[in-house]
């Protein structure tokens, strides 16, 4: 069905329509790597003291930005990489306990990703190129075979043929080919849409579908699952029906009768053996918008939405946001100050370990390839939960209840977890051995009834290869 026909049917917004009581505040500053551009930016401790720092990938240099706390990032240090690289992801590839790279892109004139081992200061030396059947500008990374590993799934066209080839990681930095999935050519993530436990693989194919293939837990993959979509954009991951499942966020970009686009965000769940997509809301018909991404940035324990781009004719940057509703529904939007004329690869994540969730962006003035780095947007009045521990390892903070805490027959539990590539992507609460709450992001809150006496209370973080450390109180509910 066209998006014409759609406006009786679908809740459209305007990006730009403000609600005062909805709004999250953000305090922005960027940092300028003295390259032309830049197309890709992440976050991690790369120098292990604890703090998260930034990375960029630019025209032909990398950008290391030290997190100094408080929201602040030391000038970059740089250095030459080959040029034609795109989006970036952190791991620890060669398991030595230092964050290394996947960059994606046209490495040293193949069709490659790229993977620069960290040295733990900053720096990196550069490793395996991945080698793909077409230039791969999108990128995953997950663990597609149960061995807590980070593998790699890199999305690409060679001529008129697209697909997507996933290589699981060797623990040493480099990778295996072990799936050829004849679909792709887009943006490409990854997460368990099914709630079996294994991970999943979500793909634009440039034939205008999304594409969900059900991971095996062994590096191979279902059937694919397909959705017509009108010219899909960009994919998120996120819990945005609020039932601790995984979903996707789609936005797609359709020409209107003038020659502008009109920009729609749909959410899609694997449902009944198939993607279930809801009515698409509409974003904006006048600007240009690249790239999603998704994150708690209020603080409800619900999945909001950024999105991020340049308006037309080079004359601005634009990132905004839209706060989820938990039902695959979203309030209207909020635009934020943007720098340079483009913003792309937007992350949500706490970088400032402020319990708040912030947001992270590459910048370029890209229609005069003038300049490019990293953009922050320190979120400054969302709800704060509960301030996570540090970066360096994978580890949780427990806020409530304290060791030998006696509490009542009802109790929130708080607890927040951290990883050093900054992402953890669900924290479990367990009493007495029994689950007893999660939520899919870093943050936990948990509310339920105790019986009378002793408990001990678990909490689990786990990271975005599963992974998972646990920490414990013992405390007494007396009424």
């Amino acid at each position: 069905m066209k998006r014409s026909t759609q406006f009786a049917a679908c809740l459209f917004v305007s990006l730009f329509a403000v609600i005062a009581s909805a709004q999250v505040s953000f305090k922005p500053s960027e940092y300028t790597s003295g390259d032309a551009a830049t197309a890709g930016v992440a976050s991690g401790d790369f120098n292990q003291d604890g703090i998260l720092d930034l990375v960029t990938v630019n025209t032909g240099t990398l950008s290391f930005y030290r997190g100094m706390g408080g929201g602040k990032f030391a000038a970059p240090i740089n250095q030459t990489i080959p040029a034609n690289l795109g989006e970036v992801f952190a791991a620890d590839f060669n398991h030595d306990g230092k964050l290394d790279l996947a960059i994606a892109g046209n490495s040293n004139g193949t069709s490659s990703v790229a993977i620069l081992l960290g040295n733990g200061n900053g720096t990196f030396t550069p490793g395996m190129n991945v080698v793909t059947g077409g230039v791969p500008y999108f990128i995953a990374l997950a663990d597609f075979n149960a061995d807590h590993r980070p593998d790699l799934a890199a999305s690409y066209c060679s001529g008129n043929t697209c697909a997507t080839q996933v290589f699981l990681g060797e623990s040493n930095g480099t990778f295996k080919l072990v799936s050829t999935l004849t679909y792709g050519g887009g943006d490409v993530v990854a997460g368990d849409f099914n709630a079996d436990g294994r991970q999943d693989l979500a793909v634009i194919d440039y034939n205008n579908q999304v594409v969900m293939f059900l991971g095996n837990g062994d590096g191979s993959f279902q059937a694919p699952l397909l959705a017509s979509e009108d010219d899909p954009v960009s994919l998120a991951v996120g819990d945005f029906y609020n039932d601790r499942i995984q979903s996707l966020a789609i936005m797609t970009g359709v020409p209107d009768n003038s020659g502008n686009f009109e920009y729609y965000i749909s959410t899609a769940r694997y449902l009944d053996g198939g993607i279930s997509v809801m009515s698409p809301q509409l974003v904006n018909s006048s600007q240009f918008y690249h790239q999603i991404a998704a994150g708690d940035l209020n603080g409800d324990y619900k999945d909001d939405i950024v999105v991020s781009g340049g308006e037309k004719f080079g004359s601005g940057a634009l990132v905004a946001y839209m706060l989820g509703n938990g039902d695959g529904t979203f309030q209207p939007g909020v635009s934020l100050t943007g720098y340079g004329q483009n913003e792309g690869a937007p992350f949500v994540r706490d970088m400032n370990l402020d319990a708040r969730h912030d947001i992270g962006a590459a910048w370029s003035d890209g229609y005069m390839m003038n300049g490019g780095g990293a953009y922050y947007l320190q979120n400054v009045n969302g709800t704060a939960g509960c301030i996570p521990p540090k970066a360096n390892a994978l580890s949780v903070h427990i806020c409530a209840p304290r060791n030998g805490e006696t509490v009542g027959q009802t109790f929130t539990f708080l607890a927040a977890g951290n990883a050093s590539n900054g992402v953890a992507k669900r924290m479990e609460l367990w009493i007495d051995g029994k689950k007893a709450g999660q939520n899919l992001e870093d943050q936990l809150k948990v509310t339920t009834s105790l019986s009378r006496g002793k408990h001990t209370a678990s909490f689990v973080v786990v990271d975005s290869f599963d992974q998972s450390v646990a920490n414990s109180v013992s405390f007494t509910s007396a009424y």
